[in-house]
């Protein structure tokens, strides 16, 4: 076979463009720390690059659905925390109330004070997280209470779901009706600061006496809610310790696969980088020669 001119520089060429490809690729791979940049770089590991960047997202989103949980069930937890504290002092009111000691203008100065626990109360019972009511089930728009006859109002029941793991969904809400108490229940928290106002403002110890078993009930049920929302706290962090450590494997394996060995890219870079231009050195003297030189 004869070798021509033509063939040595188009081989030249052919070999000189695959150098700066090979060189190319290597810098990509320092530059990015991938190792895979595109799916020719490796067909077979774009695949598998593909498949754990889509389990990481997947995962990724149950994590940002548990953290949204979390978040409204601490508040819940610090909200009803609140609202016991103010049937707590209600209850103390009702304890200084009930004493024969008191008189009718020393029972008279406590009703301003209760007036004032039960609008506190009702703020609470309105209170929002991230713009919807925490009390009123799936009726987030709607404010449960009603600030001058909350005792009476119904709260809608409906479940407040969130997908937080496979097949896995964590109900956030509790009712206000079963916190507070539902309407015309003997220990409804609304009605028995009402009635404590009105025993007081009547000077009718006996009545305020007969209150204090009736908080004692609403204060023991607030704080059985309150409880099953701090259990639903616990599993919302044993979740978030689960997903943390799959999306930590997940993303091992990723990094098995798409992760530049850094010191392995940069030498092959310098050496590919030597070659390319010992082939530059040499296609110099491969494209020199002319017809002139051959004729001399």
């Amino acid at each position: 076979m004869r070798i021509t001119q033509g063939m040595l520089n188009q081989q030249m060429l052919y070999d000189l463009e695959n150098g700066m490809t090979r060189i190319s690729q290597l810098e990509n791979q320092v530059s990015t720390g991938k190792r895979i940049n595109s799916p020719a770089d490796d067909p077979i590991g774009a695949t598998f690059v593909m498949r754990y960047n889509s389990d990481i997202a997947y995962y990724q989103q149950y994590q940002s659905n548990v953290t949204a949980a979390q978040g409204w069930l601490n508040y819940t937890d610090t909200t009803m925390s609140q609202a016991q504290q103010v049937v707590m002092r209600a209850r103390d009111l009702a304890v200084q109330g009930a004493s024969d000691t008191m008189s009718a203008s020393d029972r008279q100065s406590l009703t301003a004070e209760v007036d004032q626990l039960y609008q506190q109360l009702v703020t609470i019972g309105n209170s929002q997280y991230n713009g919807q009511y925490i009390f009123n089930g799936q009726q987030t728009n709607v404010a449960p209470y009603s600030m001058t006859a909350a005792e009476s109002d119904t709260t809608d029941t409906g479940s407040i779901l969130y997908d937080v793991g496979d097949g896995i969904q964590l109900n956030v809400n509790t009712p206000g009706n079963d916190f507070f108490g539902a309407p015309g229940a003997d220990d409804n928290a609304f009605s028995l600061l009402k009635q404590l106002s009105d025993a007081l403002n009547d000077n009718n110890g006996q009545a305020v006496s007969d209150l204090l078993d009736k908080f004692d009930s609403r204060l023991n049920q607030m704080q059985a809610a309150e409880a099953s929302v701090g259990a639903r706290v616990n599993r919302t962090q044993f979740q978030q310790t689960r997903l943390s450590d799959l999306l930590n494997n997940y993303n091992t394996l990723l990094a098995g696969v798409d992760d530049t060995d850094m010191a392995q890219a940069i030498t092959n870079l310098t050496t590919a980088q030597s070659v390319q231009q010992a082939a530059l050195q040499v296609g110099a003297r491969i494209i020199t020669p002319t017809l002139v030189d051959f004729l001399k």
